[in-house]
């Protein structure tokens, strides 16, 4: 082809074809390692003691690729703990739309059954929170701010609409909700002797249901076949 000037305008050799598409999927494969791998040491070692290091070993990614999704330590493990309660408040908020058409006891029980399903399906998850529960320190106060306040503050609702009714006794409010949540993850804790004692584990998707629905029938009903039979 010729130019304005009457030369020959030079070849050009066309641009590589964009691969935009198989990037982002590079980019996403290697974030999602890096949560995987995070929520392991996090939960093995703890904040402190895990490395940003160590965490891109595991994953077998680059170091910086960390900092370019997440900023850092602190962003990776805020986004590892997003990732677990993401799920858990979806599925409150989806037992929240039916609300006004169940009893309190009933509304109880299905918040206890989310809390209680979602922890024990994903154990590191919890042993992370765990840590920082025993360490008291500003990244407990941020899971509280952000997920565990909006929960407790449902459940103690829940837990004061069922006492105003008479179906649950008035034990503080202070203790209960805690109570029942710590004894619905007791499980996680006792797992490996549950695996060695009767060869059962614990935390496959059937036993976590069925030791939900237990804990409930225990938290709620007790123990005794007949009631009152604790009084003779």
């Amino acid at each position: 082809m010729k130019t304005p000037t009457g030369k020959t305008a030079p070849k050009r050799t066309p641009a590589p074809a964009r691969t935009e598409a198989a990037e982002p999927a590079a980019d996403t494969s290697g974030r999602q390692r890096l949560m995987d791998a995070a929520i392991v040491e996090f939960s093995e070692k703890g904040f402190e003691g895990t490395s940003v290091l160590a965490i891109a070993r595991r994953a077998d990614v680059k170091q910086p690729l960390l900092n370019y999704h997440f900023g850092g330590k602190e962003g990776l493990w805020r986004a590892v703990v997003e990732s677990t309660y993401t799920e858990a408040m979806a599925s409150i908020d989806a037992m929240q739309v039916d609300e006004d058409t169940a009893d309190a006891l009933t509304k109880l029980r299905s918040a206890l059954r989310v809390f209680a399903i979602i922890n024990v399906l994903h154990p590191a998850a919890h042993s992370l929170v765990l840590r920082e529960v025993a360490q008291a320190g500003p990244r407990l106060d941020w899971i509280i701010e952000h997920y565990m306040r909006p929960f407790h503050e449902l459940l103690d609702a829940l837990l004061a609409e069922c006492q105003a009714e008479g179906l649950i006794k008035p034990y503080p409010r202070a203790y209960a909700s805690v109570m029942m949540t710590s004894l619905l993850t007791s499980v996680q804790s006792s797992m490996h002797l549950i695996k060695r004692l009767y060869n059962v584990d614990p935390m496959s998707p059937e036993q976590a249901a069925q030791h939900t629905e237990q804990t409930i029938d225990l938290l709620l009903n007790g123990m005794l076949t007949d009631p009152g039979k604790k009084n003779r």
